[in-house]
């Protein structure tokens, strides 16, 4: 497996990902644009995970909203059929090398415990909860969790 900066290539091989993993669209609730999702406004960089075949196994983008702003890691999404957790390591391993600054934060949903518990062993750390800006299934409230990491 490899990491590599995102290309207009691999758009449809990650939004084919979303729609696997998040039932992107089926019920019209999710992104109205997925591409547009997946290059929020500010976005550094952006990279896929690979297989040996070239098949996309994750994703993740590096976003700096607007100057004084601190970077965040954003749209990670990875395969749930590939084994292991190599591949979110491989993904934040590459965002917290790239990180234009000492600080990086993200966003992540209350009910993605096995989420937020990967980035709290990898030494990110609870900055608050709060409203999330978005429902879930059924408009659904959700509660998200902000961490932050000191990267430089």
């Amino acid at each position: 497996m490899r990491i590599v900066g995102r290309t207009a290539s691999h758009l449809d091989p990650v939004v084919a990902l979303l729609w696997r993993t998040h039932g992107l669209g089926a019920d019209g609730s999710w992104a109205d644009d997925p591409y547009a999702w997946l290059s929020p406004d500010g976005t550094v960089a952006a990279w896929v995970a690979l297989d040996d075949d070239d098949r996309v196994l994750g994703h993740v983008v590096l976003v700096v909203a607007a100057a004084g702003r601190m970077p965040e890691m954003t749209r990670l999404v990875v395969d749930p059929d590939v084994p292991g957790a190599d591949v979110a390591d491989l993904l934040l391993d590459v965002v917290e090398r790239s990180v234009p600054g000492p600080h990086v934060r993200l966003d992540v949903a209350e009910e993605a415990r096995i989420t937020w518990e990967r980035y709290e062993r990898r030494g990110w750390r609870l900055t608050g909860r709060g409203p999330a800006e978005w429902c879930g299934p059924d408009d659904a409230a959700l509660t998200m969790r902000s961490y932050a990491k000191r990267v430089g």
